[in-house]
């Protein structure tokens, strides 16, 4: 038998040795909805889970953003970073949110709120649309 890069069936449902693209695919009802291949490792296609899921060295969003619905995002360890920080000079600081100064923004901000650093001082913009320094 021939080398395949599609099931047999046009609604096949299952995983499918892609042998001509060297990838196993994800077909549902003869769709191919996602692929993997063990030479990129990587997934490409959609990804929907209803449980947890774990990236045990870390997940990497390159393009788009990752999106929470419902639920939390919780950091159960570690710091949140906006930006890309420089190395603290002697204790890195744990349970923190580190913001890289950055572009403050511009106009109202009419229900919304949001903090920022400017370099020197923490900042903070309210729905009035007036950036103010946090007081210490």
């Amino acid at each position: 038998m021939a080398n395949r890069s599609t099931p047999v069936s046009s609604i096949y449902t299952g995983w499918f040795k892609n042998e001509v693209d060297s990838t196993l695919d994800l077909y549902r009802a003869g769709t191919k909805i996602a692929a993997y291949s063990s030479a990129l490792d990587a997934v490409t296609g959609a990804i929907t889970a209803s449980t947890t899921i774990t990236a045990g060295t870390g997940l990497t969003v390159t393009t788009g953003g990752a999106t929470v619905t419902a639920g939390d995002i919780n950091g159960t360890a570690g710091n949140l970073r906006l930006g890309a920080i420089a190395t603290f000079g002697t204790t890195e600081p744990t349970s923190w949110v580190v913001c890289k100064q950055g572009t403050q923004p511009a106009g109202a901000i009419t229900t919304s709120g949001g903090i920022g650093s400017d370099a020197t001082t923490v900042q903070k913009i309210i729905a009035a649309g007036t950036i103010n320094n946090v007081e210490t």
